[in-house]
Parts: structure tokens; C-alpha cells; sequence
């Protein structure tokens, strides 16, 4: 069987989630004793500013023979930002013909006519009031409407998100298969002094902080865990801030508020960490605190559990999916709710060294491997429908 994949999520530098995702299950299967062949599709547009995306494997391995289907670059050469990606034209799809066409996004080619499968990170778009309203928002309802028409599967990375898909859209349940994301081997308990003193030559990074990951947008919640943060401070005067994202944190929104309230004495940032330093900010971190309004999966609670952080979050049903039983949980509207979680998480060491450990055995069970294995049996089943006529006569060919 040849499965064709969007290559474009891989070559963009800003590691999104949908980016994250696909590098990930790409690197998986390079590495599996599979049948298959891979072929990374990528229009040429986004091939003349593409660039070598580092957290690839050197060695594809004989399962990925083309790297790239486009012109005017060289094999290996991988993806763009999802927010600008160009369409794949027909032109490029028919370059080589493949069984199964697999979209990392909820973006699939209006000229692809293979069977297809689509990923749906969550329905922003469509339930944060934020993001709805936008024009990305318009844009990304269009898709998603139009691809859910085309796709014969839809693989959702939450079963909150495959119900959201289901309600929304009315796709049946048969057609929307929960496949979760995994975790980084990057995000593990070990710390590594070195990195923690190269942060420090960075940042101030302070003694006692709460971790918050991600960038200041609404969904995020920042407004509300700063207001929480007022009554921790005047219980615990000592524990600080940090927030890591990819933001210019002196033009956010929090920045402001933390700067008109005189605090910002109290607030820490980090601009644009990269996996291993981040993954070193939740090893020292007091606890990390997830209070997201809306989230389809809830990647920063996965990474903190893994590196042993202790976390208190959203009691939302995509992170209680997560977290299980390792984490506290308060309402995400609720500030007060929030302020006792921190004080309290904060204040008892104990409580904290059980959660480190109950959220170690939770991550355990999200890997990447598993995952590539349970949508690889999904793009089967998709091409099998069709009777994957093509491999046999292509095999030979890449």
C-alpha cells in the first residue's frame, strides 16, 4: 500500500500541536517493520521556503523512498505554519498515484480523489466564542465542513473532541475513531543540571514558581489565574509565575496586567523554550497549572505528568482524559477555585510527591507508537475498501 501524507504541518518552525503530532507519527512510522511506503506530499510553493525540520529522523528508513512529491527541491527537504497553508494542487497530487491519502489537519486537497483520512485536533472553530468570531475561525469552519464531506475517516485526538465532532457535524460514530496523542520522549523525570544552568543564563528563573505553558490567548485563561494569583501572593508571597510560549510576553495581555496591578515583579517569561528546556522548567516547577477554558487534548498536562510535575487544571472532560486521577482539579471560572488549588498543591509537599507519581504511571500510557500503530490499521482499512489496487503496480516505482 502507498499512503500519501500532507507533509505541510512538518516544515513550519512554530511546533504547534498539529505540527508536534505529525512529526511524531511520521518519525514512528519510519521506524516500523511495515509493507507500506510513505510519500510526503508538499506543494511547491511551500517547498521553495522549506527547510530541513531537525526533529525528523536522519534515516527515513526504506519506508519513506520519496520524500517529498514536488518540484524544485531536495529529498528530505520537509512543512508551514497550519494557518497559512497553501493548497496542495492537483498538479503535484498527480505526480504519483497512491492507495490512501492522510491529512495531519482538517485540511484535505479539493483534488484528491483517493480515499482519505483527516485529523481533527479539536472544534475551536466551531465552540471557543474566541475563535469562532475570528476570521481564522470562519475559515477553519469551512474546512472542516468541507473536508468532513470528503474524508471517509476522521480520527479525533480526544473522545471529547470525537463527541464534539459527532454533535456538530453529525458524522456517525463509525467514522470517527479516538486515537490519542503521545508524548515526547524529550519530557521525562531525570533533570539535567547543564540545561538547567543554561536556562538560567537566559532567564531569572526564580526558587518557587507555578508553571503556566502556552501562549496568552483566550482560551488560555491567564486573565482569570492572575486574578487567583493575587489572593495566593498574599498567602505565599514567595511562589512566582513563569510562563513559557511562544509569545513576545512584553505585548501580551497578561504582561499589561501584571504591569498596571505593580507586580509584575512576581512574573516570569520564557520566549520560545525549546522541548528540552521546557521539559527542565516542569521538573523545577512547584506545580504546573493548566486552567484552559477550552482544550482538545491537553498537551502541556500530558508533559508536565511525565516529567513527575505536579498539576492542578481544568475540570474539563478532554483534560480529565489525560489526567485521570493524578491531577487536582478546580473550575476554570472560578478564580477562587483556582487560588485554593494552587495554595493548596503549593503548601503540601506530600500531596505533591503522590501526584508526581500517579501522573509518571498516567503519561505512560500515551505513546507515539501506539498511535502510529492504531492509525496505520485506520489507512489500511481505508485503502483496503478500495482494494489498494495501486500498490502493487507502484511498489516498485518510488
Amino acid at each position: 500500500m502507498i499512503i500519501a501524507l500532507d507533509a505541510r504541518p512538518l516544515v513550519g518552525r512554530q511546533p504547534s500541536g498539529a505540527a508536534q503530532h505529525a512529526r511524531n507519527l511520521v518519525a514512528q512510522w519510519a521506524a516500523l517493520d511495515t509493507p507500506h511506503y510513505f510519500i510526503l506530499v508538499l506543494d511547491t510553493q511551500t517547498a521553495r521556503r522549506a527547510e530541513l525540520d531537525k526533529s525528523l529522523p536522519d534515516n527515513m528508513g526504506e519506508h519513506f523512498p520519496v520524500k517529498v512529491v514536488s518540484s524544485g527541491i531536495s529529498p528530505g527537504t520537509l512543512l508551514a505554519p497550519a494557518g497559512s497553508l497553501p493548497p496542495l494542487s492537483p498538479r503535484v497530487l498527480g505526480v504519483v498515484k497512491f492507495d490512501v491519502f492522510h491529512s495531519f489537519t482538517p485540511a484535505l486537497p479539493r483534488s484528491c480523489t483517493a480515499p482519505a483520512v483527516m485529523t481533527i485536533h479539536d472544534l475551536a472553530c466551531e465552540l471557543d466564542l474566541s475563535v469562532r468570531h475570528s476570521a481564522q475561525g470562519r475559515t477553519a469552519r469551512r474546512n472542516n465542513r468541507w473536508s468532513l464531506r470528503r474524508a471517509q475517516h476522521v480520527v479525533a485526538v480526544s473522545t471529547q473532541t470525537r463527541n464534539d465532532t459527532m454533535n456538530v457535524y453529525g458524522i456517525q460514530p463509525g467514522d470517527v475513531h479516538v486515537i490519542f496523542n503521545g508524548i515526547n520522549p524529550i519530557f521525562h523525570p531525570e533533570s539535567s543540571p547543564e540545561l538547567a544552568r543554561q536556562i538560567r543564563r537566559k532567564i531569572p528563573v526564580p526558587n518557587r514558581y507555578v508553571l503556566l505553558v502556552g501562549s496568552d490567548i483566550p482560551r488560555r485563561n491567564y486573565p482569570r489565574i492572575f486574578h487567583a494569583m493575587a489572593d495566593v501572593w498574599r498567602q505565599d508571597p514567595t511562589l512566582k509565575l513563569l510562563l513559557a510560549g511562544h509569545n513576545s510576553w512584553p505585548t501580551t495581555p497578561i504582561y499589561r496586567q501584571a504591569q498596571a496591578a505593580g507586580v509584575l515583579d512576581h512574573l516570569v517569561f520564557a520566549e520560545s523554550p525549546s522541548d528540552a528546556e521546557l521539559a527542565q522548567l516542569y521538573r523545577e516547577a512547584v506545580l504546573t497549572c493548566c486552567g484552559s477554558s477550552f482544550e482538545g487534548f491537553g498537551l502541556s498536562v500530558l508533559e508536565a505528568m511525565a516529567c513527575g510535575c505536579p498539576v492542578a487544571c481544568s475540570d474539563m472532560t478532554s483534560l480529565r482524559e489525560v489526567a485521570g486521577k493524578a491531577v487536582l482539579f478546580f473550575a476554570h471560572d472560578d478564580p477562587e477555585s483556582i487560588s485554593r488549588a494552587v495554595t493548596s498543591l503549593a503548601a503540601d509537599a506530600e500531596y505533591r510527591r503522590q501526584l508526581g507519581r500517579r501522573g509518571l504511571a498516567q503519561a505512560a500510557g500515551f505513546t507515539w507508537r501506539a498511535a502510529a500503530r492504531s492509525l496505520l490499521d485506520i489507512l489500511e482499512e481505508c485503502a483496503g475498501a478500495t482494494g489498494g489496487s495501486q500498490a502493487t503496480s507502484q511498489r516498485e516505482s518510488p
